[in-house]
């Protein structure tokens, strides 16, 4: 491996983005909105000292420890997120296949992301996943924060969730888009690089939250009149804000009107000829509560009540941008110069 690999490339920062000059997105079916479930499947992938890692779990509980983790396992932590993948898969499956909601995906992660690890301790869950027409996109091989990860380590951890995702399928087209979210400032540009290199196609990348419709931007791998198509998600929307303090949701019904009111704000811009995209990002030992899914399944029917609400995968979405909005170098973000400080010209 070249240094080249492992030097972060900074594109230009964007404060401006489309501004009043936003593409119509031409969702299909002349929809106003688009709505995309993302479920991240992490469950065994996280931090365990079973693998390898200097202490336990300590994030997204449903009772935080009261100490800091230590150098031990938490059969209570481990507990918490095993009811994810014992009895949340199974609800949200049920809810989304009773919905005949096709527009849905995993994002798996093994042992380290959209979630391979985690799907090499419970194979039994593939088949499901598959036969609901999910799309099973790819976070890398553990849940942790790739930021104190070692470049080399998070490099070669990459090759091996797809190895693990190609394998647990038989899909060699796998995968076809990235959701790392707990990423270092490298992961984009690696897993790029290693899709050119296994010549495996790569529609797009979730790790941005900078938008609310998709964008391009040059291609991290550097090749001429290729860009890398971002197809933001956000944190609003997750159900991870069940286990934030101070800002999080007092009931599984603040949930529903939060989401409910989010689609409401964004389907009258689409029908104001400004439509955007809307991401639910949501995890099976938190969402896959009872009642916290039973609001899920109710937001679910709200959206299903707008004929002109398109719910997609992201590869879907990616694909039909692509088609739409082909790349340009000429007008891919990441490229506007900021002026230097005192440099600014502001027309009178």
């Amino acid at each position: 491996m070249t240094n080249d690999r492992y030097t972060e490339d900074w594109l230009e920062r964007e404060f401006v983005g489309y501004g009043f000059d936003q593409p119509d997105p031409k969702w299909p079916g002349g929809g106003k909105i688009c709505v995309s479930f993302v479920v991240q499947y992490y469950m065994g992938a996280e931090l365990n000292i079973l693998e390898g890692d200097p202490t336990f779990c300590s994030e997204y509980l449903e009772i935080p420890p009261r100490a800091p983790p230590t150098a031990m396992r938490s059969e209570a932590s481990e507990m918490m997120y095993e009811y994810g993948a014992r009895e949340g898969i199974a609800r949200l499956l049920d809810i989304f296949n009773d919905s005949c909601v096709l527009g849905l995906v995993w994002s798996l992660i093994v042992p380290q992301l959209t979630v391979t690890r985690a799907l090499e301790k419970a194979p039994y869950w593939v088949k499901p996943i598959l036969d609901s027409g999910a799309e099973l996109s790819c976070g890398g091989h553990r849940y942790r924060d790739n930021l104190y990860v070692d470049p080399e380590e998070e490099d070669q951890l990459i090759g091996k969730s797809i190895d693990v995702l190609q394998e647990l399928t038989g899909d060699k087209t796998l995968p076809k888009g990235w959701l790392v979210e707990r990423r270092s400032n490298l992961s984009t540009k690696l897993y790029s690089l290693t899709h050119k290199e296994r010549g495996l196609p790569l529609l797009y990348s979730s790790d941005s939250c900078a938008d609310d419709v998709p964008y391009w931007i040059p291609s991290p791998t550097k090749e001429e009149n290729k860009g890398l198509l971002m197809i933001p998600f956000s944190y609003d929307c997750s159900d991870l804000r069940f286990k934030m303090k101070g800002s999080g949701f007092a009931s599984p019904k603040d949930y529903f009107l939060h989401l409910k009111d989010t689609f409401d704000c964004l389907y009258e811009e689409g029908e104001a000829g400004q439509a955007k995209m809307m991401t639910v990002l949501l995890h099976p030992h938190i969402i896959g509560r009872p009642n916290r899914a039973f609001w899920l399944e109710e937001f679910i029917k709200y959206v299903q009540s707008k004929p002109d609400a398109w719910v997609a995968r992201r590869q879907d979405i990616a694909e039909h941008w692509t088609k739409a909005f082909p790349y340009d170098s000429k007008t891919a973000f990441g490229q506007t110069k900021v002026p230097e400080c005192a440099q600014i010209s502001i027309p009178m």
